[in-house]
This record gives structure tokens, sequence and C-alpha cells, in this order.
């Protein structure tokens, strides 16, 4: 099963472009486009923590100008990134002593990652899925499940040697361990290790952005290992030494490094093949992809360059080099088209396109970056206020009438029957969509778990074959009301129009 994504794009890897295709999300009228008008838009933004610690920072993009809101909380001095989630709900990164925190930004409070007293620490392999959770190996293999609201210790552990990990389809969680050879597990709070399968000593491994398939890259080639059948890998063999490989954002092709070759192979995840190869100006050393799939990041094998290639996914081509250094969070590409990187002690926004300077942070390299969509009105009581009902309107007809039978003279004849109201429109009927699953009883039980927790939740039950159990929470009077209930929930959520059949309640 797929993982369900927002369908309004609230941060990074939300919305937008992710086939490759040529788009107009980095020219000026792409990105005006992106930041709409109006007290309840959602600016896209850089996000900005203290190396050493202390206020949160916000900049609007593209032009990295200070944003005017008053901020609270403080956070511990920060070593590196590891991601912002998707709902818009906090920021995680390492310590300074190593440990795994997260800032949450609706309540504006640090928080450390932990579980029944066990704190995620230095040694600990994380992984972070698009819809929040973040995934924690301890080196005795248990496993720390933390999400929004909360954090839960697995039952069962993976075991020792777990050297890489990713977060998979169907809140599960892809292993892989070393013992006597590598082996890729796929695990569950539920189920625990479901499945064990063989897989090639790598140089590097990447999964796809919905956890639906790894790739390994050995010295001759790219075998990959897919959800809907691990058993049968397939391989493609590659000349010129592969030594990196990225997938696009929609997982449909997988970009590899040839260091011999001085090139990036492009393979078609779906036939199996090569499609293309495109040169670079050099041996490549490490590939970030641009998650809105406008680009490719190459950082070339010498260790000792700050140089960056930027490669256009329409073109096929490197269509600019940049000066930057390489960290867990810079650089990074933005929904606007716009690059943000470190240029020498500063922090440097560039068209993704051009290259153009759009702003300068002076001295901000050494703090560290997020981007995304976000603002402080994600605050719980502004949410719950915008979400609530509105007041039946009175009609003018209505007013009139009531007017005209108030000032009416006691003795006066009987006033005309003012005109009937226009026939109000029902009401609209709109749901908020958590999930949707074949997993009946994983729905009801994920209806159960909201409600719990004070949503109004239900599960529609399939109207036809193929369709899966969907949960949902509602009803709301309107789109806007039920955007602002499902940003409270913590999670990836899809609005669903007025029209469509109510909940099963059975």
């Amino acid at each position: 099963m797929k993982r369900v994504l927002p369908f309004l794009a609230l941060l990074v890897g939300c919305s937008g472009s992710r086939s490759g295709a040529p788009d107009t999300i980095g020219t000026p009228a792409g990105r005006a486009a992106l930041q709409p008008e109006g007290p309840r838009s959602i600016p896209i933004v850089a996000l900005r923590i203290l190396a050493g610690g202390g206020a949160l920072r916000v900049y609007l993009l593209p032009a990295l100008k200070p944003a005017d809101w008053a901020l609270g909380g403080r956070t511990s001095p920060v070593a590196t990134v590891i991601g912002m989630d998707d709902a818009g709900r906090r920021l995680i990164y390492r310590d300074s002593a190593g440990s795994v925190a997260a800032f949450d930004l609706v309540a504006y409070r640090e928080r450390p990652v932990e579980a029944d007293s066990i704190y995620v620490g230095r040694g600990a392999i994380t992984a972070l899925a698009p819809d929040g959770t973040l995934y924690a190996v301890l080196a005795d293999g248990s496993v720390i499940e933390s999400a929004p609201w909360g954090a839960s210790a697995w039952p069962n552990r993976l075991g020792r040697g777990v050297r890489d990990a990713f977060a998979g389809v169907g809140a599960s969680l892809i292993a892989i361990r070393h013992t006597a050879a590598d082996t890729l597990a796929l695990a569950s709070r539920e189920a625990g290790i479901s499945l064990r399968v063989p897989v090639p000593s790598a140089t590097a491994r990447v999964a796809s952005r919905d956890g639906d398939a790894v790739a390994f890259v050995t010295d001759s080639g790219l075998e990959v290992v897919e959800e809907r059948d691990p058993q049968n890998p397939w391989y493609v063999h590659l000349r010129g030494t592969p030594v990196a490989a990225a997938f696009t954002p929609s997982g449909h092709r997988i970009y590899v490094a040839l260091r011999t070759n001085g090139e990036l192979a492009v393979v078609d995840r779906f036939t199996h093949h090569t499609l293309a190869s495109i040169a670079l100006p050099g041996p490549a050393g490490a590939l970030r992809m641009d998650p809105w799939g406008r680009a490719v990041l190459v950082r070339p094998a010498d260790a000792g360059s700050d140089e960056t290639w930027v490669v256009s996914v329409a073109d096929a081509r490197v269509s600019g080099r940049v000066s930057t250094r390489w960290a867990s969070d810079l650089p990074t590409a933005a929904e606007d088209g716009v690059l943000l990187l470190r240029e020498g002690p500063n922090v440097v926004a560039r068209d993704i396109h051009s290259l153009d300077s759009l702003g300068t942070v002076v001295a901000g390299a050494a703090d560290l970056w997020f981007v995304g969509r976000w603002k402080p009105t994600t605050a719980p009581n502004v949410l719950r206020e915008e979400a609530r009902e509105p007041a039946p309107q009175r009609t003018r007809a209505g007013h009139a009438a009531r007017a005209a039978t108030t000032a009416a003279p006691r003795r006066s004849a009987p006033a005309a029957p003012a005109p009937a109201p226009a026939a109000a429109a029902p009401p609209q009927r709109v749901w908020v969509q958590v999930s949707v699953s074949q997993n009946e009883k994983a729905s009801r039980d994920l209806a159960a778990e909201l409600t719990k927790s004070g949503h109004a939740a239900q599960v529609i039950g399939p109207r036809s074959p193929g369709e899966g159990w969907r949960v949902v929470v509602g009803p709301y009077p309107s789109r806007s009301a039920a955007d602002s209930a499902g940003r409270l929930l913590g999670r990836p959520y899809y609005i669903l129009e007025p029209g469509l059949e109510g909940p099963d309640r059975q």
C-alpha cells in the first residue's frame, strides 16, 4: 500500500511535480504562484537553528528575508539535521552530544526523543518517514518509534548488526543487517520481522521516497529490491565503478554516479534498463536529489573540492556549478525553485535553473537549516477555532421581515407577509481522510486511536473491488475548516470533497 501524502502541501516533499518533467516552478511566476496570498497562506520558509542553541529564526523565501514573527522556545546546541516532517509539526536533529531531539513547531519547545526512559543516543540509526514518524534503531536492535504526539518502544527487537534503516510502506521499517552476510529485514511494530532476504554488500544504499524500493550500489552495477516482489530483486550492470545513487521523487528513475566514467547513468526502474548517461565535469563522489525532481546535485569525488555540479533533470545536462560545502542539511532545494547553500561564511539562496543569487544571510553558514512550508498560526488553539462550524447566518430577507414586524404600530393592520427566503443550500459535508488500507482491522484500530485522542474518526468501507478501507475525520462545513482540523492531527491527510457518500458506521 502506498503511503497517503497530504493533498495540501505543508512542507517539502508534499506537492509539486514528482516526475522530473519540465515545469515552471523555478520561474518568478511559478514562485509567485506557490506563495498564496491572504491570512491563511502557508509561506515557503527557511528555518534556522543556531549551532550553539537558542531561539528559532525564520526567513521567507525566495529572498531570505527575515520574518517578523515572534517565536518562543529555545533549542540545545545542534550538530546535524535529520529532517523536517511533512505535517509541519517538528524539526528533528542531533544535539551536540549526539542525542536525537525534536523541536515542536506548534508548542515551541524542544523534546528529547525517548520511550520508556530510553533516549535515542549517538549510536542510533534513524529513518524519517514522510508522515513524520521517526524510527530509531539502537545498538541492541531495539526500535523506538516517535511521532509528533509521542514515542514508544517496539515489543520486538531486530537483533544486533543493523547498519542502515529506511522507512518502508505502511508503517514498516526496512533494516539492513550484517551477520554472516547482509540481509534486508522488513519489520513492523505488530508483526516484528516479517521478511528476510539476502542482499549484496554495497558501497551505498538508498531507498525510494515512499519506501517501496531499495537500491544497492555494487562495484559492477545496481541491484534493486522491490516491496511488491522482494524475493526477486532485479539487477542492472553498469560500467565505470558505481559509487552513489538517488531515486527521483516519483521513484520512476534512479540516477547512478559512475566514478571511472565521470558520468551519471539514468536507470528506468520499470524497464530495468539504462535510459541515458549524462557527462559530468569529473568523477562524482555523492548525489543529492532535489525533493521536487528538477535537479540532481553532484558532489565531486575530490575530497578537497567545495564545488557542486547542478544537473538539470529536464535537459539531462550539467546546468551549472556552485561553490558550496555539503552537510546534513545543505545544499537543498525548496518547493519554489530556490537552491539553498553555504558559500563561505554565508547562506545564499539561488534560482535552481539560472543559479542567480536571490538573497543572502550573512554569517549563517555555521548554523543548521530546514526548508519547507510553515507559519506560526499552526498553534492548536488557532486551528481548533478555524475548524469550528460557523454560526448560522440569517438571510437579508429574514432580517427585513423581523425589522418590519418589530416596527409596525400595535393597532395597524397586519403587514403583508414578507417573501419567503430562498431555501438555504444544504450544508457541505467535507471529510479529512487520514489513511486508506486493504487491512480492515488496521483501519478500524487507527480510527479507534484517533477517537480516543478526541477526533471524530470513522471508517469508509470499500465501495468497489480493489478499493481500500478509508479512515476519515469529520464531517466539517467547509474545506478550510477541514484543512484546519487536518493540521491538528499531526499526520498526513487528504480532503474529501462534498458529494461523497458518508462513512460506514458499522
